[in-house]
């Protein structure tokens, strides 16, 4: 990623807030935090404020700045309680892997919803985050799920493991970190993850645009932003070089911010193996 990023310049161009939103920081975050976690009320925000601001001195990433890492997203996708339903069941168990988890935050809400934890994983390219998302909830001594630091790219190591293993898996706010070419190299990668049998299941969100174009982010460059159709001929190219066939699913939502050009959307996605 080349050399840090200048943080004071990030946030006089306000990539980090001082508090979040009261949309981010809902109801339902809360509950995480004090249902989950065990936290008293009074001590949430300042914990939070806390352990965000340990994570920007790690790497200023805008989804940490901006606290958009309490903007839940496997728990808000449409197919959440479908996939729910399967990580629940005792008797023929389903796993899932968070792809770029940063603290865990989702698979933290998917066990707080009643899946044991043992059947999740969660990776990120920086094991700090890690570490502070036990800190941030408290649960380094209870959650039995499996926290990895490795590298998407890297075909060797503890992620490789996994290889051929897992039933979902789940990708926010992530593959557009990319340009396109690695983002074929990244979704190539995740399909060697995913069980080769139909209904393997890719399902996340990321930032898109009305008009597939490519875009600049402050903290890695440029990037490829999609909408609908370069999305789902993104995957029509992962399945021509993986030798498998993929049904693609998107909802494009337009958001306005500081930041966005226009036509800025958030693509929400599943994308399910069929053979």
């Amino acid at each position: 990623m080349g050399s840090l990023p200048d943080r004071e310049a990030l946030k006089r161009e306000g990539w980090y807030h001082d508090v979040p939103r009261p949309e981010l920081f809902n109801a339902i975050v809360r509950d995480l935090f004090e249902g989950y976690s065990r936290i008293k009320p009074g001590d949430v925000m300042p914990h939070v404020l806390d352990i965000r601001d340990k994570a920007w001195a790690v790497f200023p990433w805008p989804c940490i700045g901006m606290f958009t890492f309490c903007d839940l997203s496997l728990s808000s996708h449409p197919s959440y309680s479908r996939v729910l339903a399967f990580l629940q069941n005792t008797e023929n168990p389903s796993n899932l892997l968070d792809l770029g988890c940063c603290f865990g935050q989702d698979i933290r809400k998917v066990v707080h919803d009643g899946a044991p934890s043992e059947n999740l994983f969660a990776c990120d390219l920086n094991s700090h985050f890690l570490d502070l998302g036990y800190e941030l909830f408290m649960d380094r001594d209870t959650l039995k799920a499996r926290m990895i630091a490795a590298d998407i790219f890297q075909d060797s190591g503890t992620l490789g493991e996994l290889e051929g293993t897992l039933d979902f898996v789940h990708v926010s706010l992530f593959l557009h970190l990319f340009d396109w070419d690695r983002q074929v190299e990244a979704c190539k990668r995740i399909v060697s993850l995913l069980k080769p049998v139909s209904g393997s299941t890719v399902l996340g969100r990321q930032t898109a645009n009305r008009v597939a174009q490519e875009g600049y982010l402050p903290t890695v460059g440029d990037v490829w932003r999609h909408n609908d159709e370069s999305f789902k001929k993104l995957w029509q190219q992962v399945g021509q070089e993986s030798g498998t066939r993929w049904s693609v699913w998107t909802e494009l939502k337009e958001r306005e911010g500081k930041h966005q050009e226009p036509g800025f959307c958030f693509l929400t996605f599943e994308v399910k193996r069929e053979e």
